[in-house]
């Protein structure tokens, strides 16, 4: 009821004393009886709505200024009454309310309709209440329940409220007022005069710096016979408003209210605008404003110099339309389109169709964002951004990230997106598929003997003479180092022969490099869809195993896989049933490497990896020991051993530290992940903020809502999101769009290649571009040498992890290390 207050005496401002009559009218509509207030001169002052339904009166009749004669007289007709019975009513009325005092009266006034109505004397006037005999449905309980409502309602209105008689003596006035001025009860008594009271607020400090004489000159001014406002400022700051009416010639109604949020409002309301104004005018995209017919409310500077304007062009009220026009007749846009035309695909694409953006081509190339947002008015913002130079780095950043920097060869996950699509033909019988894997032999000779440059112009001449040799409907890839991967498309197994037998030839001319001849050789696997499986992995694996007898036979040839060749199958089947017993034979443990601020070499956190000591094989490494845990899905029971393992430990810790976690593509699909984090959080009593997860792109290459959804919840518990082993596949701007990632990981292989290879060092770069633009941290992954860290400080990374910054160890030294870190942060 408060908030209805203030917002009713703020939007009629105008008439303060319409605001308290309607006031108390909304508290006594809700009486069952009927009241009505007369002036001194027995004029309608106020009624409820009661009144008039009991009287069975029209409002016509009954409103504020009609005499109580007039309704008495339509009382009266409604009775069929005659003039003089009427006239003879109203002098007994007379001689009554002369009296000045209380009395009732009880009268018919229709048909089995009999009303008792009670005058009381007030001061310059009378109140009356009329109560429906006929229909009384209160106890003197329940009325009095309502009155003392009503009471307590004029007692809670949020606004001061005081009364003063014509000698300007206090009446009677509300708690609130009081609160306002910090009086009690005891202190202000009716009968008190204004000066008085003025003269009190001075002596406990009210007011300063001004006397009683000065304080009553400046009020009494408000006294007069017409309404008066004033505002005024007290001791602490605060600012009330007072609003002074009078009540006839009987006294003064008086309302105080406190507008000190409201001026603050006002003052913070136009300086935010003036702020806003500002940015505005100067925000680096466009902006528009139009009203519902499409006419310019505001365009802003960027605006007009996208589209060649001037600010007599965008003046309010010009049709967008005209913009258009007079953008076309400057040569902006692309020739061949009218403005109709644009304004039309416009409305049509934005509006009807509700596309969340529009891309604009103009006659120079640049390319313009815009997008239209509704307003509440019925009118429509438009902002206009150039993104001209985000889309070259997106066409750019796509190719390198799915493409080998040295040899512009598809990269490992280009390479499985065309074997997944290669693999569909296979299925629809269209054909068969040999999926070979390439080794240059030797190669280590040659990097180590001539040294890396030579090394990487031999890939780049492979490269080379194979892309001359595959047919064009195949894909040839470098997957990494030297290993190359073709999919080549067959109607015979002995097809792939013929192509592996062409492949070894050419490479047996020797490779002139800066003047010297370079005799190198490859070995090929190759494994047949579907003849030797239909999974992608599977057929890699096969590949590689044959890869592997090519080598073992002497390298320079190819081998089919045979299933002979399953030494390395069983050794990955022991290697199973020995990592189903490690979890609970305790043989697993975490290493932690340390991860740092490259601007203050802060010790930011911690990553958690997982080590397997067997007790005879001694130290396996997780490239051999985590695929096999995927494919098992025993990644899942690790992941959570590892999950808690990490959270526990980093509760020994700081709470400025953080702990990262790698997860496995096959965790999301366990649809108790988000519950798995969220109890080892709470187990550990550590903070979601200090948990990372570090997710490859072969999670997101899923494609499944499901884990758009998990990793959204992972984020709404306060957990920090990482991109792992960015750049070493798609790592596509789809990616990023797709989640919002709190950190992108660039992987270690271009750290390594970065004062090697040029192309390593622009890839470098221009993903530190693409995380400051986006907002996103950066962490350099391998960094092992000074000069590492150098290109990556200066190319801009964020973190960055590595060798040169701290190796992986157990829990102890872990906590050795950071507390040495402390020390030397302190």
């Amino acid at each position: 009821m408060t908030t209805f207050f203030e917002e009713t005496a703020e939007d009629n401002r105008a008439d303060e004393l319409e605001s308290i009559l309607a006031l108390h009218a909304i508290a006594m509509d809700g009486l069952a009886c009927g009241i009505c207030v007369f002036d001194d001169e027995l004029r309608i002052a106020l009624y409820n709505r009661r009144y008039p339904e009991i009287l069975r009166l029209s409002p016509q009749v009954v409103r504020p200024g009609v005499s109580l004669r007039t309704v008495l007289k339509h009382t009266g007709t409604a009775l069929n009454l005659s003039d003089a019975s009427i006239g003879a009513m109203w002098r007994d009325l007379r001689k009554v309310l002369a009296l000045k005092n209380s009395f009732s009266l009880r009268r018919q006034i229709a048909t089995n309709v009999e009303v008792t109505f009670h005058f009381q004397p007030l001061a310059g006037g009378w109140v009356c209440t009329c109560e429906d005999m006929s229909e009384q449905h209160r106890t003197s309980q329940e009325l009095q329940t309502e009155i003392n409502r009503l009471k307590r309602t004029i007692e809670n209105i949020s606004h001061g409220i005081c009364l003063f008689d014509a000698e300007q003596r206090l009446v009677m006035c509300n708690d609130r007022y009081l609160k306002l001025y910090g009086y009690t009860r005891e202190q202000l008594l009716p009968g008190m005069t204004f000066r008085d009271i003025l003269e009190h607020a001075i002596s406990i400090g009210t007011y300063s710096g001004i006397t009683t004489d000065e304080l009553y000159h400046k009020r009494n001014a408000l006294l007069r016979h017409e309404p008066a406002v004033q505002q005024i400022q007290l001791q602490d700051g605060r600012v009330i408003q007072i609003t002074v009416r009078p009540i006839g010639t009987d006294g003064w109604v008086a309302e105080h209210e406190d507008l000190t949020v409201h001026v603050h409002y006002e003052e913070e309301l136009r300086r935010r605008n003036q702020l806003l104004d500002a940015t505005l005018e100067h925000m680096a995209h466009g902006l528009c404003a139009y009203d519902k017919d499409f006419r310019v409310i505001f365009a802003n500077r960027c605006y007009l110099d996208i589209y060649g304007l001037n600010p007599e062009d965008a003046l309010p009220g010009t049709p967008m339309i005209e913009l258009i026009r007079r953008s076309i007749e400057r040569g902006i846009h692309r020739p061949g389109i009218s403005a109709e035309e644009m304004l039309t695909d416009l409305k049509q694409r934005l509006i009807d169709d509700k596309e969340p953006v529009l891309h604009r081509e103009l006659a120079d190339g640049r390319i313009i964002a815009v997008r239209h947002q509704p307003i509440a008015s019925g009118g429509w913002v438009g902002t206009y951004e150039d993104i001209t130079e985000r889309c070259r780095a997106e066409k750019h950043i796509a190719h390198i990230a799915r493409h080998d920097a040295l040899t512009d060869l598809p990269n490992r996950l280009l390479f499985r997106e065309k074997m997944a699509d290669g693999l569909a033909r296979v299925e629809r019988g269209e054909c068969s598929m040999a999926i070979m894997c390439l080794d240059l032999d030797n190669f280590k000779a040659v990097n180590d003997s001539l040294g890396h440059p030579i090394g990487d112009r031999l890939l780049q001449f492979v490269a080379e003479r194979c892309r001359g040799i595959v047919n064009n409907s195949d894909t040839i890839a470098r997957i990494g180092g030297d290993e190359f991967a073709i999919l080549h498309f067959i109607k015979r197994p002995r097809d792939a022969a013929v192509l592996a037998k062409r492949l070894i030839a050419a490479m047996s001319t020797p490779i002139v490099i800066n003047g010297q001849d370079i005799n190198t050789g490859i070995s090929i696997g190759i494994a047949i869809a579907p003849d030797d499986g239909r999974a992608g992995d599977h057929l890699m694996k096969c590949a590689d195993l044959a890869l592997y007898r090519a080598k073992n036979d002497g390298r320079n040839i190819f081998r089919l896989f045979e299933q002979q060749m399953d030494v390395e199958i069983q050794l990955r089947r022991a290697i199973e049933l020995d990592l189903r017993q490690a979890l609970t034979a305790g043989e697993l443990r975490l290493a932690f490497q340390p991860q740092a601020d490259l601007a203050t070499n802060a010790l930011l956190g911690m990553e958690a990896l997982l080590r397997w000591n067997h007790p005879e094989r001694g130290s396996v490494s997780p490239t051999k020991f985590i695929p096999i845990a995927e494919e098992t899905r025993l990644i899942v029971p690790i992941g959570e051993w590892v999950l808690r393992q990490a959270c526990t430990e980093a509760a020994q810790w700081p709470d400025n530290i953080r702990i990262a976690v790698n997860l496995s593509p096959v965790q999301f699909r366990n649809h108790s992940l988000v519950r798995t984090v969220t109890h080892a959080l709470a187990a550990a009593g550590i903070s979601a903020r200090r948990l990372e997860l570090e997710i490859t792109e072969a999670v997101l290459l899923q494609n499944d809502e499901m884990i758009i959804n998990t990793l959204h919840q992972l984020r709404e518990l306060g957990v920090r999101i990482v991109m792992d082993d960015f750049g070493t596949g798609y790592s596509s701007l789809s990616y990023l769009r797709s989640f919002p990632f709190d950190k992108i990981k660039l992987d270690q292989s271009f750290i390594s290649e970065a004062g090697r290879d040029p192309s390593s060092g622009a890839i470098i770069r221009t993903i530190a571009e693409l995380g400051i633009s986006l907002g996103i941290e950066i962490t350099a992954e391998g960094i092992e040498t000074v000069d590492q860290l150098e290109v990556v400080r200066q190319a801009g990374y964020t973190e960055g992890q590595g060798y040169l910054i701290g190796q992986p160890c157990n829990a102890l030294e872990a906590r050795a290390f950071i507390a040495r870190s402390r020390r030397r942060a302190a």
